[in-house]
């Protein structure tokens, strides 16, 4: 591989993980200095207010945005948490990825300490996707217990809750990958004791 090739290969994952602490820590001050906190609900259909036509009825819940116009200090915190955890979670898989890109100036990917990094990344993935989304829950959980819900008749609103699935299937992949690498520098140590 060409150096100015290698050189535009790191260059990109070095961009790819700014852009990524760039957007997460945004996204974490933005919670800080906003005048209000907008959190996903599901609403009982009965506190809707919408009419149903003719053989159709609206059943189960639905999704809304709950807006919460004075948040404490408290609330911030557990609105901000899973983004700062996010921008930490992109710079240790970055440096990773990173030092694999890096790596390569060899010219062996399938080096076993290549699949030892990729394990890593596949294990900080998945781990931190799923403590990111327990954050979120919990979070979300505390936001909406301290809500006014007057708003829909008292209903009870239940906070939205989502599985990190692409953050899953994204640390399976790099398990995968992690496997593959390390059969692929095993192959390699067995085809250098034959020569």
């Amino acid at each position: 591989m060409s150096v100015i090739r290698q050189r535009a290969f790191e260059w990109t994952a070095l961009l790819a993980v700014a852009l990524g602490v760039f957007l997460a820590l945004f996204s974490a001050v933005g919670t800080l200095v906003a005048d209000h906190l907008v959190v996903p609900v599901e609403v009982p259909a009965a506190a809707l207010s919408a009419s149903s036509g003719e053989g159709f009825a609206i059943t189960g819940t639905a999704t809304a945005d709950l807006t919460v116009a004075d948040p404490t200090t408290a609330e911030r915190a557990w609105t901000m948490g899973p983004s700062l955890l996010v921008a930490v979670l992109i710079v240790l898989v970055g440096t990773l990825l990173l030092r694999v890109v890096r790596s390569l100036r060899t010219g062996d990917p399938f080096a076993a300490v290549n699949a030892r990094r990729i394990g890593a990344c596949a294990a900080v993935v998945l781990v931190g996707g799923v403590v990111v989304g327990g954050l979120r829950a919990a979070g979300t959980h505390a936001v909406v217990g301290g809500a006014d819900l007057s708003a829909v008749g008292g209903a009870a609103v239940e906070p939205l809750v989502e599985w990190p699935v692409g953050v899953m299937l994204l640390g399976l992949g790099l398990a995968s990958a992690a496997e593959f690498l390390r059969r692929g520098a095993l192959l390699n140590e067995e085809v250098e004791g034959l020569v």
